[in-house]
Parts: C-alpha cells; structure tokens; sequence
C-alpha cells in the first residue's frame, strides 16, 4: 500500500475531512487530507512513553497524592482484616479505575491549557466532564471498598 498525499487539484475547504485512500464522495465538500504516521515505537519506547506520562500527571496535579494516601490506608486495613485473593483483585482494579480517570483528567486538562485560555466555555466544559470522570470512578471505587471491607469485618464479627 502507497502512502496517501495531497492531490493539488483539490482546494482546501472547510468540511469533513476523508483520506485519500477512503471511499466517499469526491465533491469539493470532502478535501482530502494525507493519513497522519506516527513514528513507529517499540515495545520499550511505548513503557517509557507511559511512565513518562505517568510522571508528569503525578507532578502536574496534587489530587494523586490525594489518591495515593488514601489507597494506602484502604491496603493498610485490608490487610488487617485479611481480605481474600479476590478481594485483593477488586480492590487493585477499583484503584486502577480511579488512576485511569485522573490520568485522563490529566490530559484533558493540560491539552485544554495548551491550546489556550482553559476557562474558555467549551474547554471549561471538556475539563468538567474529564472531572465528572473521575467523581464518577472515585464515588464507584468507594463503594466497592467499602463493601468488601465491610463484609469482612462483618465476617470477623461473627454475623
């Protein structure tokens, strides 16, 4: 397969955009645009890229820390209470849930600070919804918690 370019014949136009090598109408509504190539990464340029990314979210923004303490409370009293393996499994991913969400909080926010004024109205709104994500996942991942820790200490209780 060749790689896509421009045909010079077609004036750039405001409408959606099709690749080159798409089916579509070819009116002068569709401009074609060449299919963007990233540059091919490995396996160990994509962990780095993640740990990096990883990085500068935690620096970015102080409410990982705010997680982070409270995961280690949540894993403190777990332990205490001997909570099973599978236990232990739905309290590792109810913590990766919320991780998910705040590293796309992450993002959003600062691609709505990069590209200019963030309390613009509608890069306001993509930030509020990032963070109606991560309520969404905290409020969810707190349930769980405290569901499997309370049927623990129930259970250590004897009832």
């Amino acid at each position: 397969m060749t790689r896509p370019t421009l045909t010079p014949d077609r004036p750039r136009e405001p409408g959606p955009a099709r690749l080159l090598d798409e089916e579509g109408p070819s009116d002068e509504l569709w401009p074609v645009v060449p299919r963007a190539m990233a540059g091919r990464r490995n396996l160990s340029e994509k962990i780095w890229a993640g740990l990096s990314g990883c990085k500068h979210a935690i620096r970015g923004d102080s409410s990982f820390f705010a997680h982070g303490y409270r995961v280690v409370l949540v894993a403190i009293t777990a332990a205490m209470l001997g909570v099973s393996a599978q236990g232990w499994i739905i309290l590792v991913l109810a913590g990766c849930l919320i991780l998910i969400a705040e590293l796309n909080h992450s993002a959003i926010d600062t691609l709505a600070r990069a590209i200019g004024d963030p309390d613009e109205p509608r890069l306001k709104v993509a930030r509020e919804i990032a963070a109606g994500g991560v309520l969404v996942a905290v409020v969810g991942s707190a349930v769980v918690v405290g569901v499997i820790l309370a049927l623990k200490f129930a259970e250590l209780l004897g009832r």
